[in-house]
């Protein structure tokens, strides 16, 4: 059986829980601090999980500019107050008076904000320290951002004032081109039109609590404007279920698919025969699974996703921030399944 690539991350409650670590604000907003970190993950991870291939011994620095908000760079450059927790990572809490600001929408003045301001000094800091620095930033997609930003006011407006949240929308698509172009591309070293022939992800993380009718009418058009800015490989992340909403992508002509847990991957195929697909094995579920139950799990994801003997169809299944509630003995497990179906 041809078996894809199993990819495992661990949650802050994870690292809480096994090694003490907290991620409160001081330590997303070290830079230094956070490089460190993240080596020092990887040491640990060699130590546990070395054997089935986790980890590194000797891990080199990688500094990134651009993970003092976490996944919500984009939302507190928007303004939103970003709250830190110790075992989780960074959430944004919605603007104060969403509705009234939703009818007056505009985009903050790239070089003016305070976010910006800081990816920028935190990319200085860390080529100083460290010799080399990435930018990258978890750019969403419009309508993460825009429930990020805005909360349930930008459901309520697509239902009763579709013109204001359309806008919004491509607001949203547009903030995210214009940190792309004028932030990580520049610090990168990397010309726009360059990087706009280079891969480029957009995630519908929330598209799940829409019906695929109204995303038609709503989101996708700020969706296939921003995926019209880009000329390379292009990812659609779609973190619920998938299946109600395939042909609703289908005019994003996504070069890779990335579906959440519980989608039927034969459905995601039916539609999309050629497309490579990766998906997730939910955390809940391997929490107390038996080895046989796994196995079972992972070969019908295999058999559904799998299109003859094209491995690189299901290149990868993910398990996305690991809790304690995953025993090593399953991540053993996981990180050992290609052999077991060879």
């Amino acid at each position: 059986m041809i078996f894809p690539k199993i990819d495992i991350s661990f949650a802050p409650a994870w690292w809480q829980y096994y090694y003490g670590m907290d991620f409160e604000r001081a330590f997303w907003q070290d830079p230094i601090a956070r490089t460190e970190r993240w080596r020092e993950q990887k040491r640990l991870l060699f130590e546990r999980f070395g054997d089935v291939g986790l980890g590194n011994a000797d891990p080199k620095p990688r500094p990134i500019a651009g993970d003092a908000y976490g996944h919500r760079f984009m939302s507190a450059f928007w303004g939103c107050e970003v709250a830190y927790v110790p075992d989780q990572f960074p959430s944004a809490v919605v603007l104060p008076d969403a509705a009234q600001r939703l009818q007056h929408l505009s985009m903050p003045a790239v070089d003016e904000s305070p976010v910006v301001r800081q990816i920028r000094a935190e990319f200085r800091q860390l080529e100083a320290h460290y010799g080399c620095c990435e930018a990258a930033v978890n750019y969403g997609g419009p309508l993460n951002n825009a429930v990020s930003v805005l909360g349930a006011e930008i459901y309520a407006a697509c239902l009763t004032q579709p013109e204001a949240a359309r806008r919004a929308l491509q607001l949203m698509g547009e903030a995210v081109l214009a940190i792309h172009d004028q932030v990580v591309c520049p610090l990168n070293g990397i010309p726009p039109e360059e990087a706009h022939a280079q891969f480029f992800g957009l995630g519908d993380c929330p598209v799940g609590t829409i019906s695929p009718r109204l995303y038609q009418e709503m989101v996708l058009p700020a969706d296939l404007w921003l995926r019209q800015q880009f000329r390379g490989p292009f990812l659609l992340h779609h973190c619920g279920i998938f299946d109600a909403y395939a042909e609703a992508y289908l005019p994003l002509k996504p070069d890779i698919l990335d579906v959440g847990p519980g989608s039927s991957l034969g459905a995601a195929r039916a539609v999309y025969p050629h497309t490579p697909i990766t998906t997730y094995l939910e955390v809940g579920s391997l929490a107390g699974i038996t080895l046989q139950r796994l196995d079972e799990v992972l070969a019908q994801m295999v058999e559904e996703a799998v299109a003859g003997d094209d491995a690189a169809l299901f290149p990868a299944i993910m398990v996305a921030e690991a809790g304690p509630e995953v025993s090593d003995e399953i991540v053993r497990a996981l990180m050992t399944a290609g052999q077991r179906f060879a």
